[in-house]
Order: C-alpha cells, then sequence, then structure tokens
C-alpha cells in the first residue's frame, strides 16, 4: 500500500499567511474557514490545485490567488488555477464536491 505524502503543515502555513485558517482535510482536499476556495494536493508533492467556490466574486478570487500563489511561491511550491467548484449537498446529508476546470488552451 502506497501512502502518499502530503505536506499539510505547509498547506496551513499558505492558508494562514493569506488571512483563513484550514478547517478541514480529507483525502486529497483542503477545505478553508470561509469556503472560498479549496487546494488539492496532486500525485507531486510540490504542486497544488487551487479551486475558486463557484459563487465566490471572480475579482476577489484573482486577490486571493495572488496571494496564494506568492505564499506557495516562498515555500518552494506552485499553484495551479483550475477552475471552480460547488458543493452540493445530497438527500441523504451528505456532500458531493462538483469540479468545473478551467478549459486548456
Amino acid at each position: 500500500m502506497n501512502i502518499p505524502h502530503r505536506v499539510l503543515g505547509i498547506v496551513r502555513e499558505i492558508v494562514s499567511e493569506v488571512g483563513h485558517d484550514v478547517t478541514y482535510a480529507y483525502e486529497d482536499l483542503v477545505f478553508n474557514d470561509h469556503n472560498a476556495y479549496l487546494l488539492q494536493f496532486t500525485d507531486s508533492p510540490d504542486i497544488l490545485n487551487l479551486y475558486f467556490n463557484i459563487e465566490f466574486p471572480d475579482s476577489d478570487a484573482d486577490a486571493i490567488a495572488g496571494k496564494i500563489h506568492e505564499s506557495a511561491a516562498s515555500r518552494n511550491m506552485t499553484v495551479v488555477n483550475k477552475g471552480h467548484y460547488e458543493l452540493v449537498q445530497n438527500a441523504d446529508d451528505t456532500i458531493d464536491v462538483k469540479f468545473f476546470n478551467r478549459l486548456e488552451a
């Protein structure tokens, strides 16, 4: 069994430097206190995917993304802007995360 190396401590530092707190980490996803964005671990330990809540204003997202990129770069990590996500509550009170990736040029 291969357990992937996840640098959650460094991700906490990045999120904290932006002014937020990590509230929940599940498998490869890291949620923050305002639910404006989430970070997703990738197969590479120094690359994170960034998704913004579909309801979060793009102008605010751009400002936060810039701060996240700067904080991550200072820790030798790369953040990739992947698109948006939406949380959907199911009838059985479970929650699905739906991802909407940006179109690749």
